[in-house]
């Protein structure tokens, strides 16, 4: 956008805004460019009878262009305004801001606001809790009589409908917890809009890359990240093949067991933490697995070698692996370099190699003739010398 764009308000979008409920719970979400910019909006509305440039703008509220295009952003993001382009012209439309309760519902204004004032100060802010109260409230129809019953009035939609208390609900039956509920619920919404997730897409991502009955929101990113497996499966042997779905298909300290449990041992405290501590790097499970078993066959001990496991870790992670197959061909990198080493660090041998039995002179006939030649000369020389 430039300041010479053109826009338009949206028509029959008048407003009043609720000024108590911008100011309790949206302000500490935006400042006071963000709620300047809303206000001037609901100021100079004319039902968009004519065009404005943004400029008008800039000069009203003393913005640049940067600070104008941002605070717009947190406005659309918060659901206070839409923002549209129609045959290059842009368009304005205003929202109302939520009531006290319907924002207090939403887990993610919520949560947010927590972050900005802290626990104690969003607890004056909440509504009294009638739940166990009497109604003694009369309907519509018991009064005026005649009328039909209506029925309970219906948040309204918002962009951040996060079904928060059914993604809850299904870690309580699945035994997972969150990390730090106020920051999680808020990566899982914004993990959930730009993938365009429904919440229980969402829970299926987060049980799957849980870490130990803990929802990890990197693990759950890297999963979405994680390039398609490459068609050329062709490019694997079967046994390398059922090696990737065997990593694939199991929990990391699962697959230590396992592991451990051929060579008679048991698993550490020290190595479960070290699980902990692949995890925490953002690494799935199943690339965990990949290099916990190069590791072991590597070391040829019962136990894992921290250090030469985090050497690993830290290159998988400059490289970027992020799948089995991946981190199977990695591994491969790994060994040519250590045969081409090998064939180096061999001693030469001062032993002429036509002393060996397996020798074969691959000499011509013209060049054996030629030698035969030198041959008989220096031969003829040492008789003279002797003369």
């Amino acid at each position: 956008m430039k300041p010479i764009d053109e826009f338009f308000y949206c028509r029959q979008n008048y407003l009043t805004p609720d000024t108590s409920s911008l100011m309790r719970f949206y302000y500490p979400l935006m400042g006071d460019g963000d709620l300047g910019l809303y206000l001037y909006f609901a100021s100079f509305f004319d039902n968009g009878s004519q065009r404005h440039k943004f400029s008008e703008i800039l000069n009203h509220m003393q913005f640049g262009m940067q600070a104008f295009e941002a605070s717009l952003a947190r406005l659309t993001a918060l659901d206070l305004v839409a923002f549209y382009r129609q045959q290059g012209v842009y368009l304005i439309q205003l929202k109302p801001p939520l009531p006290a309760k319907d924002f207090l519902a939403n887990p993610v204004y919520s949560r947010q606001l927590e972050q900005k004032i802290g626990q104690v100060a969003l607890g004056y802010l909440a509504l009294e809790d009638l739940s166990q109260a009497e109604d003694l409230s009369k309907d519509f129809s018991e009064v005026f009589g005649g009328g039909r019953q209506l029925n309970p009035k219906q948040a309204p939609s918002s962009k951040t409908q996060f079904d928060l208390d059914s993604f809850k609900n299904r870690m309580t039956s699945d035994g997972l917890r969150f990390s730090d509920p106020t920051k999680d619920v808020l990566g899982l919404n914004q993990l959930s809009e730009q993938y365009h997730l429904s919440w229980y897409d969402t829970y299926l991502l987060a049980k799957e890359t849980a870490h130990r009955g803990v929802i990890s929101l990197s693990r759950m990113r890297a999963k979405k990240e994680q390039p398609q497996a490459a068609s050329g499966s062709q490019s694997f042997s079967p046994e390398e093949l059922a090696i990737i779905q065997e990593a694939k298909g199991s929990k990391a300290e699962h697959y230590l067991a396992n592991i451990k449990k051929l060579r008679h041992a048991t698993i550490t405290a020290d190595e479960r933490q070290l699980l902990d501590d692949l995890a925490e790097m953002s690494f799935l499970d199943e690339v965990i697995n990949m290099m916990v078993l190069y590791t072991v066959n590597k070391s040829k001990s019962a136990n894992l070698n921290k250090t030469y496991l985090m050497k690993v870790a830290n290159d998988f992670a400059y490289q970027g692996v992020s799948s089995a197959e991946a981190a199977l061909e990695k591994m491969r990198s790994f060994k040519e370099p250590q045969k081409k080493a090998s064939k180096s660090r061999q001693p030469k041998s001062n032993v002429p190699e036509w002393s060996n039995q397996e020798y074969k002179n691959e000499t011509s006939a013209e060049e054996q003739a030629r030698l035969e030649a030198i041959k008989r000369q220096t031969l003829e020389r040492l008789r003279k010398g002797e003369e």
